[in-house]
């Protein structure tokens, strides 16, 4: 593929031969036709770019600087169109990547830094957000890529969705609780104490989720506060209650919260999907979803 008229690649092959007949071999032409392109293209600069004798053939002032201007608008044009090659491929350009609080915490560093090894040169943009306001961001094709949890309506927006995925839920405790010593919290005796949970309004998928696990179980809990992580685990290491919370949450290790397995007859798990628009067009996509895939702790058995 070739960005430049046959009149220019023409002067530029005598520009740089300074000699019709090598010129004419380079472009794989006979002389004549070469000839009558570099006189079309001085006439539309409109001003002579050589001077030719029997013996020789020499750049004018005008032509050298023209051929020097000319070289440049070449060799941008060759990286423009390596650029633009790669952005194709997904090797570079913009990454707009959407995520969840909760997701931050593992799978989302981890799946980035095996991204930044394999493309480094694809600029990333990274937006932090509730399912919701994520799920909307997609839809107004704002995001390229995104991972969140699922909403019964996200299939209807034209979202592929798949599981990418999945940890068990976890009790979070003050440090100094009377419970910190035991190696896993029974939910019956968790129903019975102070609680902090996830606020409906911007962790639904939690405060659902919480509500089923407590329901299965046919308990109910005894929810003193709600709130959001990282403010949750703030209000469980004053004392105000305790938490159950993803178990990715475990590895930021705040020193004040004590983290305990949760044994209950009827256990969830909380998942974590992946989701991009059908129609999107990002070429960078794919790759970064391998890089989830191959972090993600998810087993197609696992519900």
């Amino acid at each position: 593929m070739s960005l430049y008229s046959r009149q220019m690649l023409a002067f530029m092959a005598v520009a740089q031969e300074l000699h019709f007949g090598r010129a004419a071999q380079r472009l794989h032409m006979t002389q004549p036709p070469l000839s009558q392109q570099v006189r079309l293209f001085e006439e539309r600069v409109g001003v002579p770019l050589l001077e030719r004798s029997t013996r020789s053939v020499r750049l004018t002032a005008a032509g050298e600087a023209m051929r020097d201007a000319m070289q440049r608008l070449m060799d941008d044009g060759d990286a423009a169109l390596a650029t633009v090659r790669r952005v194709a491929t997904g090797e570079a350009g913009l990454l707009r990547v959407g995520f969840t609080p909760t997701a931050a915490y593992r799978l989302v560093p981890a799946a980035l830094g095996a991204y930044r090894e394999r493309r480094p040169d694809v600029q990333l943009s990274m937006t932090e957000a509730d399912t919701g306001h994520l799920r909307a961001l997609l839809a107004q094709d704002r995001l390229d890529v995104a991972v969140m949890r699922h909403t019964a309506d996200s299939q209807a927006e034209g979202l592929h969705l798949e599981p990418v995925d999945t940890e068990p839920l976890v009790v979070a405790l003050p440090l100094r609780h009377a419970w910190s010593s035991r190696r896993s919290i029974p939910i019956e005796e968790l129903a019975a104490v102070p609680l902090i949970g996830f606020a409906r309004s911007t962790s639904a998928y939690f405060h659902t989720l919480l509500a089923s696990l407590f329901a299965r179980n046919g308990l109910a809990p005894n929810y003193v506060m709600e709130s959001v992580l990282p403010t949750l685990l703030a209000l469980v290491e004053a004392g105000i209650g305790a938490a159950v919370v993803p178990g990715s949450v475990s590895e930021l290790r705040p020193g004040g919260v004590k983290y305990l397995p949760l044994k209950a007859r009827h256990t969830l798990r909380s998942t974590l999907y992946l989701a991009y628009r059908k129609d999107g067009a990002n070429p960078a996509v794919p790759a970064l979803c391998d890089a989830l895939r191959h972090a993600s702790r998810y087993k197609s058995s696992t519900s």
